[in-house]
């Protein structure tokens, strides 16, 4: 697991984006506050049948069914299962979809934040693509997997839940 606590980019904090680094088994999502609903604790997922195994079921929060994935399954890894420090990350979806207004990632680790500036970011000289990360960028020396929230909600908007 990446050591995520430190990620930060030099210079002013008003010109910085607050956002929370989520650790994953081998790689580390960043997002912005303001995709992010709440970490809650890792509470076990009622898993439906038929699903891919990317898919780990839903979770109650807040007196809403939010659907859980493994994200590095999804993006073409192993998938993930939960250790003893798991958090969920609810995500806001960004459509205003009805069927699924939030969505929640599997943490492996508590999630740090992290002031990103642009002057901080380097892209890599080589991205591979992969199904729902936007883009793969280098803060602060770590590097980081911006998950395309677009791509996750259309994905599960095909499952049974």
């Amino acid at each position: 697991m990446v050591d995520t606590t430190e990620i930060a980019a030099t210079g002013q904090a008003h010109e910085a984006i607050h956002c929370l680094t989520i650790p994953l088994h081998e790689e580390t999502v960043l997002l912005p506050n303001a995709a992010i609903a709440e970490i809650v604790g890792y509470m076990k997922p009622k898993s439906i049948e038929g699903n891919p195994d990317w898919f780990l079921g839903n979770v109650s929060w807040r007196d809403t069914q939010v659907p859980l994935i493994s994200f590095e399954a999804i993006s073409g890894k192993e998938v993930a299962t939960a250790k003893k420090n798991s958090r969920i990350a609810v995500l806001n979806t960004l459509n205003g979809n009805t069927k699924v207004p939030y969505l929640g990632i599997l943490s492996q680790g508590i999630p740090s934040i992290a002031l990103v500036q642009e002057e901080g970011i380097e892209e890599p000289s080589e991205q591979e693509s992969r199904i729902a990360v936007g883009a793969t960028i280098n803060v602060g020396g770590v590097e980081v997997l911006i998950p395309d929230i677009d791509e996750l909600e259309q994905q599960l908007q095909g499952l049974k839940m």
